[in-house]
């Protein structure tokens, strides 16, 4: 029975992530022959953006995006029916005798497995899809480290992961252990994404205009938020997409500006994407988001937990701790994807929606509007996502449905 659920569960997921994908590229085609979901889309669209770059980039990424999709659910398929972490264990074992070892070193090889075949679907987003459409600035030699330093954090996550996995699972409460320890390995990473993360891949330096600077001290102020340090990242050594956001926490908050987005938008409008920016953390919008976070992790690890009690692990003949670990992984991600994601992304969404009424309400509501006109123009994001699709893998609501409301 749970061999049966681990497979259907696998199944059904991977049809419906295609089958969404399918539609979506069905609903991109029909904007294409110029039937809109919602018919006043080109005019509400501003003079200077371009309907028909739009529907194509969006197209190119959608497909991108399934053939991810596909690699990933085949790769998944081929692990879990061959057996390979234990296999890959046992090869490992020939060598090392330590179980810690043994299993950290499955986790580092896993990582580099999935990481190698999604590195062509990267090269294309990159060099094929960004360039095609103006947006790709990034060298090959960057690309190349930017890569080789995400392989690197993700094999040490995935060795650190699976050799303290196979540490605890001897005792009966490792589902506690773990629990702990993912809500304080999510508290350490927001301390050091900003001070060690971030400068690995961008030159944080501090915002040098003067008169920009003045607005957003004078906006900070406004709002009563202090100790927030501003910084400029240097995006376009890699792109021409625009983007702010705010990282850290405590002494290490920082407001990042993209140095694409000042080029692109006035004083004014820098000041409305930073006010929205600024929402998010008034509303207590990353506390909310991190419980909601801890909630469906406690769900998944619960599950984790049932699944060893009611004979999973005898059922796919599982051999060792790290085993049980990627095959539970694999089915908590068919499941998370069915029955969680489209939970988080709602309350993302919703967030937005609240964060760009406190943006429009900090400063003035035609800013607002006009700096996400320009942004939707130049990223070329302004089409809306059929509703399904939006459902399952959109963590924005549409820029016509944002300014719509803020119209309002």
């Amino acid at each position: 029975m749970c061999e049966f659920l681990f497979w259907l569960a696998l199944y059904v997921a991977a049809v419906w992530e295609v089958s969404l994908h399918l539609l979506e590229l069905r609903h991109l085609g029909k904007m294409q022959k110029g039937l809109f979901p919602f018919p006043g889309l080109p005019q509400a669209m501003p003079s200077f953006g371009n309907l028909d770059n739009s529907i194509a980039y969006a197209r190119n990424r959608v497909k991108l995006s399934l053939g991810e999709t596909l690699t990933n659910y085949i790769l998944c398929v081929a692990i879990a029916a061959y057996g390979v972490p234990d296999r890959i264990s046992q090869l490992i074992g020939n060598v090392v005798n330590s179980q810690g070892l043994i299993a950290g070193l499955s986790g580092l090889v896993l990582c580099f497995l999935f990481w190698s075949c999604n590195l062509p679907w990267a090269w294309l987003r990159t060099f094929r899809v960004e360039r095609k459409y103006g947006f790709n600035l990034t060298t090959k030699m960057t690309f190349a480290r930017d890569k080789l330093i995400g392989l690197i954090l993700l094999t040490s996550v995935s060795f650190a992961s699976l050799f303290y996995f196979a540490l605890i699972f001897r005792y009966p409460l490792w589902p506690l252990y773990l629990m702990l320890t993912l809500f304080l390995f999510e508290f350490i990473i927001m301390l050091v994404v900003p001070v060690i993360i971030l400068p690995l891949f961008f030159k944080l330096q501090p915002l040098m205009d003067e008169d920009l600077a003045f607005k957003i001290r004078g906006l900070l102020d406004k709002l009563g938020i202090r100790n927030f340090n501003i910084y400029v990242a240097d995006a376009s050594r890699r792109t021409l997409h625009g983007n702010a956001f705010i990282a850290g926490m405590g002494k290490v908050k920082r407001i990042v500006l993209f140095d694409t987005l000042l080029s692109r938008l006035k004083a004014d409008e820098v000041c409305a994407v930073l006010a929205h920016e600024l929402g998010h953390w008034k509303l207590r919008h990353i506390g909310k988001r991190l419980v909601l976070l801890w909630a469906v992790q406690a769900t998944l690890i619960l599950c984790a937990y049932l699944m060893w009690s009611f004979g999973f692990v005898q059922a796919l003949h599982i051999q060792s701790p790290q085993a049980f670990a990627v095959y539970v992984f694999v089915f908590l991600n068919a499941f998370m994807t069915l029955a969680f994601q489209p939970l988080i992304l709602h309350v993302s969404r919703k967030h937005e929606l609240e964060a760009d009424r406190f943006a429009a309400e900090s400063l003035d509501r035609e800013s607002v509007i006009q700096a996400l006109s320009k942004i939707s123009s130049d990223n070329l994001s302004w089409l809306p996502s059929s509703k399904i699709y939006a459902m399952w893998y959109s963590t924005h609501p549409s820029i016509l449905e944002r300014i719509t409301i803020l119209n309002q």
